[in-house]
């Protein structure tokens, strides 16, 4: 729910904005032609970033500003754009729970100050971090460990919660176990991009699996909830994006994958 004035609830001098998800988008006219980059996301996927896109491009090319207000199932989406130019639009995407009570001015006037910011020029990376510090999502707390595999069987990167030491103390154990089933049971798995779910029982724990470009990611959790399991898409998009010219040209060199842990900790206490 949208609403005009403040309330009562929200702080008028508001330092952070609690959203579900966030994007922020650049479109760029090239030789006529309009593309666009992903500048910063945070709690929203990259394919429904690209479904918006899809469906209202031609609508935010044509005007010099405007918003649009779009009703999801349980969650609203705002879209806010801007002209910097006559070959440069900025996008903002807001996303919240349909019965979350937000006001319209925080979301104007962080909009402004993001297009402040991109007028006089400062560097990216300083709107990068004024947008990761001002929006806040929730953050999931029921993620045990997390390992990601690549192709051909090699772990690329893992983590797990520093209070589980049963976990960390069988870590390889648990890795030989995901290596195996991916090397004997891709059939099972599921070689889609963006594949199905797959839940496979540990112990008092349970897998879940997701293959995206050949990579698997597997979650180890106890209890699985709507909040984790769309935060497991979103980590396993979120990697393939980063990383891709990385998969392309894998050498074994696993050190790249390292700082991919800023990415989990958007997401998940551990």
């Amino acid at each position: 729910m949208i609403i005009m004035e403040n309330h009562p609830n929200m702080k008028n001098d508001c330092n952070y904005l609690e959203l579900l998800g966030f994007g922020l988008l650049r479109f760029k006219r090239i030789n006529s032609e309009w593309t666009y980059e992903n500048v910063f996301q945070k709690g929203i996927g990259l394919p429904l970033l690209q479904n918006l896109i899809e469906a209202y491009k031609k609508e935010i090319i044509a005007n010099n500003k405007g918003h649009s207000v779009i009703p999801l199932e349980n969650m609203t989406v705002f879209l806010q754009y801007f002209k910097l130019s006559q070959d440069n639009i900025i996008l903002l995407v807001y996303m919240d729970k349909t019965d979350h009570e937000i006001t319209y001015s925080d979301l104007y006037l962080f909009t402004k100050r993001i297009r402040k910011s991109f007028e006089s020029n400062i560097q990216i990376e300083q709107i990068i971090d004024q947008c990761e510090d001002y929006i806040e999502i929730p953050m999931s707390n029921d993620l045990i460990a997390l390992f990601i595999i690549g192709p051909h069987g090699q772990p690329l990167y893992s983590k797990i919660d520093k209070d589980r030491t049963t976990v960390a103390n069988s870590e390889v154990h648990i890795g030989g176990f995901i290596s195996a089933l991916f090397s004997f049971s891709q059939e099972i798995i599921g070689q889609e991009s963006g594949g199905n779910l797959k839940e496979i029982n540990f112990g008092n724990q349970r897998f879940y699996l997701i293959t995206n470009n050949n990579v698997i990611f597997a979650f180890l959790v106890e209890q699985l909830d709507d909040l984790l399991e769309r935060y497991m898409y979103l980590i396993t998009n979120e990697f393939v994006d980063q990383y891709k010219e990385v998969l392309k040209n894998f050498n074994g060199d696993i050190r790249k994958f390292k700082d991919f842990e800023k990415t989990l900790d958007k997401y998940f206490i551990l």
